[in-house]
């Protein structure tokens, strides 16, 4: 191999040399995509030939002094990346030169030129790994005493420290030696930096040097060697450059001192301790961005407090008083290095924790005293940092550290709180707790977790960094938890400590997470039977009592869902502690609490949560358990207990309703008398009167104490009523007694006496209550029925009516009991529902009071008529008058949302009130009489002007006839003499604007019809078909179209007519006439149907004046405003067509296009008659054949001008709105074929014809003021769009969505709009109905339709009759011979046409014949043949449309006929496509190689050897094209490739391009072409060269794709040719035009061969 030539480049003496050459040339490329794919090849060259490439750009550069200083760069960085990898191969002689070159580029220049020295840089420390000696000789040539060096000659020697450590540290001692005199020579900003930086990497060097002594080669260095010299630095660095005003520098400076110190001597580094840290602290002041300060300022710290020297101490509080501000400062989340910043503050008070933690603890806490909650979150902060990062150092500080922190807990601030709080976890994993004030610190997490939410309309905190007290509160839940389950020594601390803060009031919130992890704690303790699990109640004086532990429980448990769903906590809790609370409770809990626990978590009891269900599980427990405990005494400490909490809940109503509910149980439970007036005492002494929860809790627990102490619990309200209710008489003294009560207190004492009245009537055993009830409980309530002011009496009076009417009801009575004040409590519960306002249902009152009379109604005797009556009247309007949403008005300072859910559901159960009242009433006489009575107050509201009122009456009609329906007695026959009247009053609601009153009112009238056929005796399984279909109608009234409004009561007549019965005809019309007037707008539509009537009887002698009366109804019908009115109108212009619809269809043609809204409608109406329509088209059809389609108007120069005419585009613009019409849907499939052909000819016709000039219709004077508008100029109808959209409606009629589906996927109805498209189009179409299921049985009358337009006057009609007949051959016309016949010789006579698209469509079509099969192809295959060469021949085709037509066509033709039709044309064809290959056109390019790819079906008969040279010859082209810009022919190619795979004569290579080259797969071009090459050197080895300059040959394509493809096929070939084979290729030539390409002016070729010569190492 030869060596290296004079200009030091170590050739190899092949091409690969000039190639290396022209690369490093190239390098500097004008894109940086290209550049960076240049700079890769150097560097793959380089990995292979590394001398060569690295001497070449030796040379290179060392030549071309004057080289661009870009390029140098590009080539410097090459070099340093090849260095990186290969410098253990490299010779040494090659090293050494290019030390010497990167020495050279270094100081070429005197000044700083950052990139270009930056990469000769980079080259001499890539070298310096291995040659650091070399590099630092060459260096300190450079380096001399006496002068300043070089920038980079400094950075140079720096970054090789940072390389090489063991290779530099021992040459810093002479580096030392050099560079410390020049220091004071240094005067600019940039060598100083360079100086600071080079001290700060030789420090670091020197630490890692002697950190890693064992490794090192000389184990006796040591740091003390460089003290001497790194001080001198120091001296220097420090004390003259630190004042500089270059921020870089002095940040330069810190990071050095950082490492500097630690290599200082002790003596010299407390010596300047002082000024090191002032000269760093004071630059703090000088730069916004402290980071790199404070990085510099920890690494001195560190050396300073190493192995717990104190020689920071005199300077400790100046050290500190600069860091806390940086501690008390936010920090900028968005900012990374302010992160950093505070993380690395942290890490400097860690530090100083080493040798000062006694002293840092002092100071700190001192400072936790300012009232500044900055200040407190910032030492908090740096306690947190040093419990976790400082244990070690405040290990023995642990006690003083709590004890000083206790302070915190009573803070107020939630920031501060937050913080806090992290360090209480932080104070849990490093043993802080179980000393002395631990348990403070969980009291403190547990007051967090019972905090209060912020109360509502509280506003939002501007800062971002504000902490609300539920964030605070799940955080604290969170920690708690953790100590609890993650840190082992916590539980002696937890347990039983928490026991303690169970049942204090102060954590009621917290309590859920408090029993939660008691619970964890305990039933592990339970289970593992641990030692310390039983409590000693006595020696732990400080937990409270089993009793008390019972009584807050239970009443937790009682409100699972409040306190964060604390239930299944709470549950666990007390299953956990039972052995310790009572040992008889043990069994039954351990049973019955599990199951408690399943029900809460349950996710469907949770969906429809039902709080009395739970209350009923909960007391059944309770009650069970203090039988299980069965002791008199216990029962009575446990009341005790109860009673003593009671204070405790005076915010908590819910949880003080159900502890008053547990009090009432254990009363009932008791025997002592003294016990149970004592509980009595209490329950209503401590009840809030103003509160109804705690009202209903007090009630109900009297009411459980009545069953076991009736006499006692009536003695005690009695007791009330006379002394809390006693008004005290005004006198001179009565402000002084402090018991004396307002009105309104007793007003309230009232309401809760009323209501206990009420629950103990209720509870009470039933054997006593009846004479009890006239003596002692209506005694005592009647009197404060009348003039009850307060809203909470008389609702509390209401709810005590109910439950007495429930006590006195022979279910619950087992008796009958003749209540005789039921009449007087009536009129009571009525009167309150006539004071209730009916602006807005501000309560419950009225609910309350139905739900009373409801109970009351079902009680003997039935009401009276009169009573009834006055009852219904008076609830329903209380109720239908009440506004749609209750009145609902938002008030301010409120939560809107919650106040609008709460009107609605009151709205919601009062509506529920009234229907259960009305069916109670039902229930007692279940009669159609009984119904018609109610339904006298329910008729007049079905007028309200009201949407929700008619809603109202409406569902409150259909839930009674429901009702009716399912419970009267069928078995016998009943009168229903009122149907009619429910009826006619039904059916203009069936029409009504408001949805669901139409709805309703349809299920009303199904059902009074399912009523009168029970009257009649026929029962529920009798199905009246017609009855029955009503809920259809139902469905359609969804709408609020007038037309289906209209159409659903015309067939809802119809039933109606058919079942009312013959007596009751006559009422019913008079009835429905009132229903005329209805408020509601469609009244008006009897006016149309008189006319409607005339013209039916007298339509014949109208034949006159049709056109006016036409007209006039025209102009009526803009004025006309009611939608059924108008569809009235439009019925007469119907009726008047069945008479005269030849002239009504002449006047309709003639109106202005675009239609009006109302022509429109009167085409729709007419379109609903079968019989009209049948005519109409027929007529429509035969115009279309005579008018002229457009009219056209020569223009010189340009193509004419074509313009619509009015009849045919008025027959479209109709067909558009009668396809829309369903009734036509008959008609138009009968005329299916006639209509699919003239409106496909329709399209093509209208395709670029401009619109139609806007006629002005001359205005009668009369209709001036009236009538139709002018039509609107700026409206024009474009002819191709609307033959686009009746065809389009058309399709949808006649049901064929099949092919509107094809047409929608392939975006047709585009095309059909398109001059040049709209021939594919028809294709398009054509397969569609071939394929259709409606419309493919038509096809052949189709044809027939279409055969004699193929010899139309007009271009466009014959074009779309080609394009149909072309694709129908392809579809093979299904089958059918005779058609096959008509349409390939209807295509054979036009392709002489004048058009050459009607000539394309017939080459095509006659293509297409390859679809049919064999024998046809045989049959026509000269014909189609001679047709096909033809066509590839045709003179007047510029843009090859009927080429590739003709191509195309062959293509397909080829696969069906024999070799010897084809034999004697087949090298001809072949080479007359060739040229194709490369043509502009995509399209062109894909069919040629298509068809080349068919011709290989016979390359392997006679024909073989000529064709496989065909084959040979464009094997490159069709491989390069493989990636051809177009989709398309990268298609063709994959086709072709795969076709002449099998006669290429290569197995490998067939088998690679069936394997890969599917059409749809992804190919990755480069990997697949580099394979390729393999195989074809291995099995054409002789056809190499011919194929690489073929190659060369598109080097000069017109395709930047094809050029780079072709670039790389090149190295692939060429970079996998074995070495002995390389001797037949034209390399020169080769690389020549290689390197030629290197120039081309599109980067990606320029890219593609960099990339081919990076390949080319071997030649």
């Amino acid at each position: 191999m030869p060596g290296s030539d004079s200009d030091g480049v170590c050739a190899t003496g092949g091409q690969v040399d000039d190639l290396t050459m022209a690369l490093i040339d190239a390098a500097f490329d004008r894109s940086e995509d290209c550049q960076e794919i240049i700079s890769s090849s150097i560097f793959n060259l380089g990995r292979k030939k590394p001398e060569l490439v690295l001497s070449s750009s030796y040379s290179y550069l060392k030549k071309h002094s004057k080289l661009a200083q870009g390029h140098r760069v590009v080539i410097l960085q090459c070099m340093e990346r090849i260095i990186h990898e290969e410098l253990e191969v490299l010779d040494k002689d090659l090293c050494i030169n290019l030390i010497k070159q990167g020495s050279e580029e270094l100081t070429e220049s005197k000044d700083v030129v950052p990139e270009w020295q930056t990469a000769a840089s980079g080259v001499l420390v890539a070298l310096g790994k291995k040659y650091c000696n070399e590099v630092m000789e060459e260096m300190l040539q450079k380096f001399q005493p006496g002068a300043l060096p070089h920038f980079f000659v400094v950075q140079t020697i720096a970054n090789l420290c940072s390389v090489n450590v063991y290779g530099m540290v021992p040459h810093l001692t002479a580096v030392l030696g050099t560079m410390l005199p020049m220091l004071g020579m240094a005067k600019q900003d940039n060598m100083r930096w360079v100086f600071s930086s080079a001290m700060s990497k030789f420090s670091e060097a020197i630490i890692e040097y002697i950190a890693n002594i064992d490794k090192a080669p000389d184990p006796t260095v040591k740091k003390e060697m460089f003290s001497a010299e790194i001080f001198s630095a120091y001296d220097v660095i420090f004390n003259v450059w630190i004042q500089s005003k270059e921020m870089k520098l002095r940040l330069a400076i810190v990071e050095a001192l950082g490492h500097m110190t630690h290599l200082m001597a002790r003596d010299k580094l407390e010596e300047q301790l002082p000024r090191i840290l002032a000269g760093i602290l004071g630059l703090y002041k000088r730069h916004p961005e402290p980071f790199h300060i404070t990085q510099g300022l920890c690494s001195v710290l560190d050396a300073v407090c190493e192995e717990g020297s104190t020689i920071l101490e005199p300077h400790l509080e100046h050290v500190l008083n600069a860091l806390f501000p940086q501690v008390f400062a936010p920090v900028d989340v968005t900012n990374p290095l302010s992160m950093k910043n505070h993380n690395e503050v942290l890490r400097c008070f860690a530090v100083i924790a080493r040798s000062f933690s006694g002293k840092l603890t002092g100071i700190l806490l001192q400072k936790l005293d300012q009232n500044n909650e900055k200040i407190k979150i910032g030492i908090l902060t740096i306690f947190k940092h040093l419990i976790n990062a400082a244990a070690p150092s405040m290990e023995d500080k642990k006690e003083v550290v709590l004890s000083g922190l206790k302070g915190v807990t009573q803070e107020h601030s939630n920031k501060v709180k937050k913080v806090f709080a992290q360090i209480v976890i932080a104070m849990g994993h490093h043993g802080y707790m179980e000393l002395e004030g631990g348990t403070q610190m969980i009291e403190f997490i547990v007051t967090q977790c019972s905090s209060q939410d912020e109360p509502p309309g509280t506003k939002r905190s501007p800062d971002p960094e504000h902490v609300t007290n539920v964030q605070l509160r799940q955080m604290c839940d969170h920690v708690l938890q953790l100590l609890t389950n993650t840190v082992e020594q916590m539980e002696n601390v937890l347990w039983p400590y928490l026991l303690e803060l169970v049942v204090p009031e102060k954590y009621t919130e917290g309590a859920g997470v408090v029993c939660r992890c008691l619970a964890t704690i305990a039933n592990k303790k339970r289970e593992e039977n641990a030692d310390d699990y039983e409590l000693d109640y006595e020696t732990q004086a400080n937990l409270p009592k089993p009793a008390a532990v019972i009584a807050r429980l239970v009443t937790l448990a009682g409100r699972p869902q409040n306190g964060r769903q604390r239930g299944v906590h709470v549950l666990n809790l007390m299953k956990g502690l039972s052995p310790n609370l009572h040992d008889n409770l043990v069994e039954l809990w351990d049973t019955v609490i599990p199951k408690l626990v399943q029900y809460l978590e349950d996710p469907d009891k949770q969906e429809e949560w039902s709080q009395k269900n739970w209350e009923d599980l909960l007391l059944k427990m309770l009650s069970k358990s203090l039988d299980v405990v069965d002791h008199e005494e216990w029962i009575a400490e446990f009341g005790e207990a109860l009673a003593n909490q009671i204070p405790m809940y005076s915010k908590y109503s819910e949880e003080k309703n159900f502890l008053y509910k547990c009090i009432g149980i254990v009363m009932r439970k008791s025997t002592k008398k003294d016990f149970v007036n004592k509980m009595l005492d209490q329950v209503f002494g401590t009840v809030k009167h103003t509160d109804q929860t705690e009202r209903e809790g007090c009630a109900v627990s009297l009411g459980f104490c009545a069953t076991s102490h009736l006499d006692a619990v009536l003695t005690k309200l009695e007791t009330v009523t006379k002394t809390d209710m006693a008004q005290k008489k005004s006198g001179m003294f009565s402000f002084m007694k402090g018991d004396a009560k307002s009105e309104a207190d007793i007003e309230r004492i009232k309401a809760t006496l009323m209501l206990c009245y009420g629950y103990v009537a209720l509870y009470s055993p039933p054997s006593l209550i009846i004479s009890r009830m006239e003596a002692t409980i209506l005694r005592s309530l009647t009197p404060h029925f009348a003039n009850v002011k307060d809203t909470s009496v008389k609702q509390n009076l209401i709810r005590a009516v109910n439950q007495i009417g429930q006590a006195l009801h022979p279910s619950h009575l087992g008796q009958t009991y003749n209540f005789s004040n039921r009449g007087e409590f009536l009129t009571h519960l009525q009167s309150y529902m006539q004071l209730e306002s009916t602006q807005n249902i501000g309560n419950e009152t009225r609910a309350l009071a139905m739900k009373s009379c409801t109970t009351l109604v079902k009680l003997d005797p039935i009401l009276n008529d009169a009573d009834m009556f006055d009852l219904v009247k008076t609830a329903t309007d209380c109720v239908f008058q009440l506004p749609l949403d209750g009145g609902f008005t938002p008030k301010k300072g409120r939560d809107q949302a919650a106040d609008q859910l709460e009107t609605e559901v009151l709205m919601e159960g009062t509506e529920e009130a009234l229907e259960e009242l009305l069916t109670e009433l039902l229930t007692k006489d279940c009669t159609p009489n009984a119904f018609d009575s109610i339904l006298k107050h329910l008729v007049p509201w079905f007028l309200s002007l009201h949407d929700h009122e008619r809603q109202r009456a409406m569902k409150t009609t259909h839930v009674l006839l429901k009702f009716l329906l399912e419970n009267m007695d069928s078995s016998k026959k009943h009168k229903y003499p009122h149907e009619h009247v429910l009826l006619a009053r039904l059916v203009p609601r069936c029409s009504d604007p408001c949805i669901e009153v139409r709805q309703m009112s349809m299920d009303c009238i199904q059902a009074t019809l399912l009523v009168a056929q029970r009257c009649e005796g026929l029962g529920a399984d009798h199905k009246d078909p017609m009855v029955e279909a009503l809920p259809t109608l139902k469905e359609r009234l969804q709408k609020g179209d007038p037309n289906v409004l209209y159409s659903v009561v015309n067939d809802l007549s119809k039933v109606i007519s058919k079942k009312l019965p013959s007596d009751q005809l006559k009422p019913f019309i008079e009835i429905i006439q009132e229903g005329l007037l209805d408020p509601q707008s469609h009244s008006s539509s009897g006016a149309c149907v008189v006319l409607n009537g005339i013209m039916k009887n007298r339509g014949t002698e109208l034949q006159k004046e049709v056109e006016n009366i036409l007209s006039s109804v025209h102009g009526k019908l803009f004025q006309i405003q009611f939608p059924q009115t108008k569809t009235g109108a439009l019925r007469t212009i119907r009726t008047l067509a069945q008479h005269h619809l030849l002239l009504v269809l002449k006047s309709l043609l003639n109106y202005p296009l675009p239609y009006d809204e109302n022509v429109v409608e009167i085409w729709k109406i007419l379109s609903q008659d079968t019989q009209i329509v049948a005519v109409m088209l027929d007529h429509m059809l035969e115009l279309y054949q005579k008018s002229l389609p457009y009219e056209e108007k020569a223009q010189e120069g340009r193509e004419p001008v074509r313009k619509a005419t009015q009849v045919p585009l008025a027959i479209t613009c109709a067909l558009v709105e009668i396809f829309q019409v369903e009734e036509t849907e008959d008609q138009v499939k009968k005329n299916y074929h006639r209509l699919f052909a003239a409106l496909m000819v329709r399209m093509g016709s209208s395709v670029g014809v401009e619109p139609l000039k806007q006629q002005v219709q001359e205005k009668d004077p009369k209709d001036k003021k009236k009538g139709a508008p002018p039509p609107n100029p700026s409206k024009q109808v474009k002819p191709s769009s609307v033959a686009v959209e009746a065809f389009r409606k058309f399709l949808e009629i006649t049901k064929s969505e099949d092919i509107q589906e094809v047409l929608d996927t392939e975006e047709c109805w585009e095309k059909f709009e398109n001059k040049d498209e709209y021939p594919e189009g028809i294709n398009t179409l054509t397969t569609a109905l071939i394929k259709s299921t409606v419309g493919g049985e038509y096809v052949s009358k189709i044809v027939a339709s279409l055969t004699s337009v193929l010899s139309s006057l007009y271009d466009p009609q014959r074009i779309v009759v080609a394009a149909f007949f072309a694709e129908l051959v392809n579809q093979k016309c299904m089958g059918d011979d005779d058609l096959i016949e008509l349409v390939m010789n209807s295509l054979l006579g036009r392709l002489v046409d004048s058009s050459h698209v009607v000539r394309q469509m017939c080459i095509r079509g006659l293509g297409n014949v390859a679809s049919i099969g064999k024998t046809q192809v045989q049959h026509y295959s000269t014909t189609v043949l001679s047709a096909m060469m033809a066509g590839m021949d045709d003179k007047e085709d510029p843009e090859d449309d009927i080429t590739v037509e003709a191509m195309s066509g062959l293509s397909r033709v080829l696969t069906e006929i024999d070799e010897s039709h084809i034999r004697a044309i087949l090298i001809n064809v072949a080479l007359r496509i060739r040229p194709c290959f490369e043509r502009d056109k995509a399209n062109v390019r894909a069919q040629s190689i298509i068809l080349f790819g068919n011709l290989s079906e016979f390359g392997d008969g006679p024909s073989k050897q000529p064709f496989l040279e065909q084959i040979h010859s464009n094997f490159v082209s069709l491989l390069l094209h493989l990636n051809d810009p177009d989709m398309e022919v990268k298609k063709a190619c994959k086709y072709a490739l795969r076709k002449i795979g099998a006669l290429i004569g290569s197995e490998q290579i067939n088998t690679k391009f069936q394997k890969l080259l599917l059409d749809d797969a992804n190919l990755h071009y480069g990997e697949f072409m580099n394979d390729l090459s393999k195989l074809i050197i291995q099995d054409f080895p002789e056809k190499v060269n011919f194929y690489v300059m073929g190659c060369v040959s598109f080097y000069k394509s017109m395709w930047p794709e094809i050029k780079s493809n072709a670039a790389l096929f090149t190295g692939f070939l060429l970079g996998n040719l074995p070495e002995d084979k390389q001797g037949v290729i034209s390399k020169e030539h080769v690389c020549a035009a290689l390197i030629l390409l290197l120039k081309d002016p599109t980067p990606a070729v320029r890219s593609a061969a960099a990339e081919a010569i990076s390949l080319l190492d071997k030649y």
